[in-house]
C-alpha cells in the first residue's frame, strides 16, 4: 500500500512563515523584557528566561 503524500498548498506554506516569524520576533520580547507588564506576560517571561538558562547551563 502505497501512501500519497500531498505537497502543502501555497497559503499553509506562506501561514507556516508567517507564525515562524512571529515567533522569532516574540522570542526577542521575552529575551527584552518587552512582551508587557501584565501578570500573564510576566510569568512567560519567567518561565522563558529560567528555562533559557537552563539551556544554557546545559551546553
Amino acid at each position: 500500500m502505497k501512501l500519497k503524500h500531498n505537497a502543502l498548498h501555497q497559503w499553509q506554506k506562506d501561514h507556516n512563515k508567517r507564525v515562524a516569524e512571529f515567533h522569532n520576533i516574540h522570542a526577542n520580547q521575552l529575551a527584552n523584557g518587552e512582551n508587557g507588564t501584565s501578570w500573564l506576560a510576566k510569568i512567560e517571561r519567567f518561565v522563558y528566561l529560567k528555562g533559557n538558562a537552563l539551556l544554557q547551563k546545559m551546553k
